[in-house]
């Protein structure tokens, strides 16, 4: 009787998607406009296209391609995980695949999924640079809008609108921000747009600023 066994390399590559073209320039163009929205938190920047594996946005797609590697474990929220993402990651960037939000120095989640701040890497008082980077895949960024960003980096206040960020994000943003230096920064991706909120911006709706 035969049997038959199903190729590992097969089963890897199930999915793939396409990485960088020229990974050196690509993957310094991704880094400059993350630094960029990093510094200006709720400025909304542009990435080039590039197909994804599904669910990723192409946004998404491109931070992870630019800024995992082997030695920075992603975690993946439950409606992002696909063989075809996990398989690009490995493939193209050779990174783990935590199994533990709290292991992961990088984590891929929707603002709809649930996820708490909190259950990712925090850092610590001696080493806040060793938190966790949430890259959050929203709906629409718009630069105006209902909500209000103060902090380092922001002239007074910006305005910005990001769908899905309802009130209890707003309460995990507040807590993210309570906990400085330790906390999480975050990179939000819409289709092909990137913009960040670090752990040092306040978020508030309109009409409540402090």
């Amino acid at each position: 009787m035969s049997t038959t066994v199903q190729s590992p390399a097969v089963v890897a590559l199930e999915g793939l998607c396409d990485g960088f073209s020229d990974v050196t320039y690509q993957s310094q163009e991704v880094f400059r406009q993350v630094l960029a929205a990093m510094a200006e938190p709720g400025t909304r920047h542009d990435l080039a296209q590039l197909a994804a594996p599904g669910p990723l946005s192409p946004a998404a797609y491109q931070v992870c391609l630019a800024l995992l590697d082997q030695e920075t474990p992603v975690w993946l929220e439950p409606d992002l995980t696909s063989a075809a993402v996990i398989n690009s990651l490995r493939f193209h960037c050779g990174c783990a695949i935590a199994a533990r939000s709290d292991q992961a120095l990088f984590a891929l989640v929707t603002a709809q999924g649930g996820c708490s701040l909190s259950a990712f890497n925090q850092g610590s008082f001696e080493y806040p640079d060793r938190s966790a980077t949430v890259i959050v895949e929203v709906d629409a960024l718009e630069e105006a809008g209902e909500l209000v960003l103060e902090g380092p980096g922001i002239p007074q206040q910006r305005h910005v609108h990001i769908a899905g960020f309802e009130t209890g994000w707003l309460q995990q943003l507040a807590d993210n921000r309570a906990g400085f230096p330790c906390g999480v920064d975050l990179i939000l991706t819409c289709g092909r747009q990137v913009m960040a909120l670090p752990r040092t911006t306040r978020v508030s709706l309109e009409g409540q600023e402090k």
